[in-house]
This record gives C-alpha cells, structure tokens and sequence, in this order.
C-alpha cells in the first residue's frame, strides 16, 4: 500500500467505518470522513494528529441523530496542499467557514476544535460567527494568553515545538524516516494514551509527500499572524465550551480568555489530562461535547 493509500485507511477498521468523501472549499480539495445524517457537526484536528483522531465521536454523534464530519486539515493527506502556501490563522478560519457553508444545508453546524482545529475554531467565531451554532474548543490557547506564555520560562520549554519548527533544517530533523519526533510528542503531551493503530494512522498521513513540510508552516503562520497584529481577538458571543488537560502548557493561562465570551461560556481544567482530552478522556469529553450542543444548540 502506498503513503497516500494508507492515510485512506481506517484505524480501527470495521463494518461502521465513516465514509472518505471529498469536498473543494476556500480553494483548497478537502478529504474528510462523515458518518450520519442530520444536524452537522464537524471535527476539527490538530498537530500531529489526522481526521481520525475523532473516530470514537463521529459514531457516537451519529447514533445520537448527528452528521459528523472530520475534515483532514489543509495539506494533512489525502486534503491537498494549498497552492498559496497559506497556513496562517486566517486562512484556517476561512477554511472553517467555507466547510461548514460546503457542507450544511442551512450554513451552520456545531463545532469542535482541538490545537490547530482550535485555532481555527477561535479564528471563525471572531470572523464568521453566524456559522457557528455552538462550539467546543480543546487544549487551544487563546490569543490573549500568548503575551504570559512567552515570559514564563516553564511555558516556553513545554511549547518549545512551536519555537523549534520555524529554525532553518528543523524538517531535516523531524521529517525522517519513522517519524520518531511523533512518537515523541504522543509519549509527551499524552503519556497515558496507547493506540499504535492510530499513531500508525498518523504517521501515514505527515508522511505522505509534502504533508510533513505544510504541517510545520501552521508556526511560521501563526507567529506571522501575532506580529501583524491579525490574531482574533474580538469578543465572541456564540456558546462555547473551552476544555483543557491540566498537563497541558495552553491550561496555564486560559483564565485570561473569559473576558472576552460575551455569551455562554464554560471553561473546564481536567486534572491528569494532557494534549488529547477526547482520546485520554474519551467518555467523560465526548459527553461533555454532547451536553453542550443539545443545550446550546437543540435540534
């Protein structure tokens, strides 16, 4: 099976797999997996990570009366590269936006976001609200936290990725054959998480050609994005829950956000937790995920 072959294939494999379908949004052809019929709701990933990191979700929302969808992100395979070469904030957002308006009947959907998903979660409810009915947004520090997080010298060195991935000949040390800095980061951020048939997912997917060197450039864009001043940082109205693992560094600061949900909004620190609440913490996050929608976005 080839790389791209491989990114196709479930994890986990069996008779109720999500369906790969194809969509073309904000310019870009998008894979992503969908499993039922009704409201939408979309899942968002993050770093390093693939659309499957949702594949418990997507069954539980779809026996509960929900289309879930799992997008792989812009240049994650099968998604393609963007030609502009774009993976700033913005264009994540914009990304969001133009699935949710791809997909919908109505242009609306619940969302749930986690790292860069997150960011594009963050980045849409500043700019394109109206599309989003209620939100969840995992383990994604907000952009008011980054100015604390660059003085705390403890926070630096748990973030130290974001800074490493924008030196010159990073990719010559994490792009390499196995992936080992993705095993590294798992066994890191999620120390109690295990699923090689996942990690195995993951890794077809970054090594995939030219996937691996997109995925670094989210950094490059968003530090761009924070010196020209165009990180969201307008206040946001619609319903959204902010969970956080209490081992993760964007944990530390995340009280500071709260000022700026002028409509309901829920923050939540899980003791013991890490990068991955939804795979860590796979009931106790998807029934939080699941409670929030019917309350804040009823059918």
């Amino acid at each position: 099976m080839n790389t791209r072959s491989a990114a196709l294939a479930s994890p986990n494999a069996t008779g109720s797999d999500p369906a790969l379908k194809y969509v073309q949004a904000n310019g870009v052809r998008f894979a992503y997996l969908e499993q039922g019929s009704g409201p939408l709701v979309m899942f968002m990933h993050g770093f390093p990570d693939n659309a499957w990191s949702y594949r418990k979700q997507l069954q539980v929302f779809a026996d509960a009366g929900y289309r879930a969808v799992s997008p792989f992100l812009r240049g994650y395979a099968p998604t393609e590269i963007p030609a502009d070469g774009i993976f700033d904030p913005i264009a994540l957002g914009k990304d969001l936006e133009a699935l949710i308006a791809a997909l919908s009947d109505d242009g609306q959907a619940c969302v749930v976001g986690m790292d860069w998903g997150g960011t594009s979660t963050f980045q849409a409810l500043a700019t394109a609200p109206s599309a989003i009915k209620a939100a969840v947004v995992m383990n994604t520090a907000h952009p008011i936290t980054f100015s604390s997080i660059r003085k705390d010298p403890e926070a630096v060195r748990s973030l130290f990725h974001f800074y490493f991935f924008q030196l010159p000949g990073a990719e010559s040390s994490v792009n390499i054959e196995g992936l080992p800095f993705v095993d590294y980061l798992w066994k890191l951020w999620s120390p109690s998480f295990k699923n090689d048939e996942h990690l195995r997912s993951i890794k077809e997917t970054l090594s995939s050609p030219g996937t691996m060197t997109a995925a670094l450039k989210y950094y490059g864009g968003l530090f761009d994005a924070g010196r020209a001043g165009r990180l969201p940082m307008n206040e946001m109205y619609t319903p959204t829950l902010t969970i956080y693992g209490s081992n993760d560094p964007t944990a530390r600061y995340s009280v500071k956000e709260e000022p700026f949900f002028k409509g309901p909004h829920r923050r939540i620190v899980l003791p013991d937790v890490g990068h991955f609440p939804h795979l860590e913490r796979e009931a106790e996050v998807t029934a939080l995920i699941m409670d929030w929608f019917k309350t804040h976005a009823p059918d």
